[in-house]
């Protein structure tokens, strides 16, 4: 999201051709680059456990505490 890749098909595309992608990873520039199917399946993986709720709990934790949070209704 953060450099506008909007797939994972193009997020494998990216890494397979930029050395920066690839450290950010921890791949070596000679590894293979996964398969996208790989990320729906521990997308899917990840929602199905608590970690998805915990981050995201805490994610709301951390930005109340700062007060980063809008006051509007039905936006926290």
């Amino acid at each position: 999201m953060l450099y506008s890749i909007r797939s994972e098909r193009l997020l494998m595309e990216e890494i397979d051709y930029n050395i920066l992608f690839r450290c950010f990873v921890g791949m070596n520039p000679d590894e293979p680059v996964w398969d996208e199917s790989v990320f729906p399946k521990n997308r899917n993986r990840l929602l199905e456990g608590d970690v998805a709720r915990e981050f995201l709990v805490e994610v709301v934790r951390q930005a109340q505490a700062k007060g980063d949070l809008s006051s509007r209704p039905g936006l926290v």
